[in-house]
């Protein structure tokens, strides 16, 4: 069934390449994309099913047959990527579904790329050789290029794609690396750290490499800046598959890595918890305050990619203190992240899309109420917000509430340090929860159900007939189904999850589920939540209240009653003037003034291109956040390779001497520290 698979996306890629050709008539090109699109979805369905016989206990596997020099290798699906597979391929189903009802001539190869995209995570979750895992990400690196810089004719696509492009590079370089310092031990490129030692200095510089090629993927810190630009480059239908389904491979490398090699040491455990809260602070507050719904999303990913490290840290933490219950919370608490975040965030993006495509633009002070022009898309809108923010009846409650949790248990590890780590990423964490509940409502109340803004376009006409399309219905329906149902069946969810991690953990994931649909953060008697009983109690709460209050009222408390707005009392504010989504940010703008180094203009005159005016008179109010890393890292970063690239132009005088001398100085040094090493 492997090969089933990849020979499904192979037949997307080339039908879909096809359909790009220009002698082609316009109907032949939209079923020639209708065609790939399906090839495409049916290889997610295959890989789903592949990975549920794994998690099942009937593994496959694809011979591939002796690589020269490299080793034999194979495509090979056990219970720990069986998982991720359902995971990744489980989200592209109802995600490929919904991009199918776009297909039009304007996009007839972007199937393609989708198609080279699934293939390369499937080698990468099924790799049993580092060279064939290296083969697969290089792939998917090439992948995100085509996504990204799809639309280059677009403000923006070519920076956005040249940055993905640069960063992917830069994680299969570490992960080379990582790679060849087991080989160098192990003599083989498999899957084996038998005589390896994590805490040596060549396994901890292995065990770091491979973390931090891994990490650049997911978007950790400092590397995250490719990641916004990256997506918000991309088409829409894209942006949910290499942020809902691609990028998952980061996150199975990171537990492939703690298969393999078992402890880490401390320091190592303590950096990635502590950057796993960082990118989760930096992440969401970026994404509070910006006024682009696809930029918000992007942004919002980093912050994901915060909270799963940051219970991916505690696995370590376990791992560190020899304890296996530790390790499986942490791994349960991260897995079931990934989870919500890819069903969320696919939620999101494909909602996004077509509300790009009916209104012209994502900037969210020109979008308003649309939940009623666009229900559909609204819908999705509404639940992949909520599921991103942790609210309950959202798979994102129950995962955020186990990761919390998990950092909770820091008091079990007698190391100082990690108790310290734990302990700031905890907070981390907690403040990065609250911070998403403000910057989801952001987006429900004044995007999803907020009145029409100022100078909003009307709805193109292609845009509305997306949104009443049945694949785009029934894709999404699923996601949002899933959103909801992964938090009313979270026991089946934990037990499916616990299956996966046997490989890591054996059984001591099972010990999450307390009772039946009760959890518990793996430790018995800590704490328990049962969003199964939530999704009982609240709406039973909520009609036992509107009963009520439709009994005593004395009239239908349901009927709205239209008054005049509230002004403030402020002269000069007009009545019906009300918040914005860029006034909302404000707040979070001022106080979280230390991260986003945030810089505030009020200017009297005509209102500046890019400027937001206040009231009706000739003020314009400027404000300004930045990236810290981005200004205090990567722009000095940036001026000293410029430098040094300056120098060594120098170099280049076109002299044959001059090069002569150079390859004598190079063989003299050699030589010289042969003979000082001899």
């Amino acid at each position: 069934m492997i090969a089933a698979g990849l020979a499904l996306t192979a037949a997307a890629a080339l039908i879909s390449w096809c359909a790009g050709l220009r002698r082609l008539a316009g109907p032949h090109v939209r079923s020639a994309a209708a065609l790939a699109w399906i090839c495409a979805i049916a290889s997610a369905v295959v890989f789903t099913i592949v990975g549920a016989l794994a998690v099942a206990g009937r593994g496959q596997r694809l011979w591939l047959g002796d690589l020269a020099g490299l080793g034999s290798a194979s495509l090979t699906v056990d219970a720990l990527s069986g998982l991720f597979l359902i995971i990744s391929f489980g989200v592209a189903v109802p995600v490929m579904t919904a991009a199918a009802a776009t297909a039009n001539r304007s996009r007839p190869r972007l199937p393609a790329a989708v198609a080279t995209a699934l293939a390369a995570v499937a080698v990468v979750i099924t790799a049993d050789n580092m060279f064939v895992l290296l083969f697969g990400w290089e792939t998917l690196t090439v992948a995100f290029y085509l996504l990204s810089g799809y639309d280059r004719g677009l403000p923006g696509r070519v920076g956005g794609s040249a940055l993905t492009v640069v960063f992917g590079k830069i994680s299969g370089a570490a992960v080379l690396l990582g790679a060849l310092l087991l080989s160098g031990r192990t003599h083989s490129f498999a899957f084996t750290a038998a005589t390896v030692d994590p805490r040596s200095a060549g396994g901890q510089a292995a065990y770091a490499l491979l973390l931090l090629g891994f990490g650049i993927k997911v978007g950790l810190v400092p590397a995250h800046i490719w990641m916004p630009r990256g997506y918000a480059a991309a088409p829409g239908p894209a942006r949910a598959i290499m942020a809902g389904v691609a990028v998952n491979v980061g996150f199975y490398g990171m537990w492939r890595t703690l298969d393999v090699l078992g402890a880490p040491p401390v320091w190592l455990a303590c950096a990635v918890l502590v950057v796993g809260g960082v990118t989760a602070v930096l992440g969401i507050a970026h994404a509070a305050v910006n006024p682009d719904l696809a930029a918000l999303i992007s942004w919002s990913s980093v912050e994901n990619a915060g909270v799963i490290t940051a219970g991916f840290g505690v696995a370590l933490m376990g791992a560190v203190a020899g304890d296996p219950k530790l390790i499986a919370a942490g791994l349960v608490a991260g897995t079931a992240q990934v989870m919500a975040h890819a069903l969320g965030k696919s939620t999101l993006f494909v909602a996004a899309a077509t509300i790009e495509r009916a209104a012209g633009t994502t900037d969210l002070d020109r979008l308003g109420g649309v939940a009623r022009r666009l229900p559909w898309a609204g819908t999705g809108l509404v639940v992949g917000s909520l599921t991103l923010a942790g609210l309950p009846l959202t798979a994102g409650f129950a995962s955020e509430w186990f990761t919390l949790e998990a950092l909770m248990q820091q008091f079990r590890v007698s190391s100082l340090a990690l108790q310290l780590s734990a302990a700031v990423t905890g907070a981390c964490v907690a403040l990065t929860v609250g911070i998403a509940g403000v910057t989801f409502v952001r987006v429900v109340a004044l995007t999803a159900f907020g009145p029409v803004r100022i100078g909003e376009s009307p709805m193109d006409r292609l845009g509305v007939r997306t949104d009443r399309q049945w694949p785009y219905r029934l894709g999404l329906a699923v996601l949002v189904t899933g959103c909801l149902g992964a938090a009313a069946f979270a026991p089946l969810q934990v037990r499916l999850i616990g299956r996966g991690l046997t490989t890591i953990v054996g059984d001591q994931a099972t010990g999450a589920n307390a009772e039946p649909w009760v959890l518990q953060p793996v430790f018995a008697e800590f704490s328990a939540l049962s969003p199964t009983w939530l999704w009982i109690v609240l709406p039973a709460m909520a009609m036992t209240i509107g009963g009520f209050a439709r009994l005593f009222a004395g009239r239908n408390p349901f009927r709205a009653r239209r008054v005049a707005p509230w002004s403030s009392a402020s002269p000069g504010v007009d009545r019906g003037v009300g918040y914005t989504s860029f006034a909302y940010a404000n707040p979070v703008r001022n106080v979280l003034a230390t991260v986003l180094l945030t810089t505030s203009e009020l200017t009297p005159g005509a209102a500046e291109p890019g400027a937001r005016a206040v009231m009706s008179r000739g003020l314009t109010y400027r404000v300004q956040v930045v990236d810290v890393v981005e200004r205090y890292f990567y722009r000095p970063l940036a001026a000293a390779v410029m430098l040094l690239s300056r120098l060594a132009r120098r170099l280049q005088s076109g002299r044959l001497d001059a090069y002569m001398a150079y390859m004598l100085i190079a063989v003299l040094a050699v030589l010289a520290v042969v003979i000082a090493t001899a």
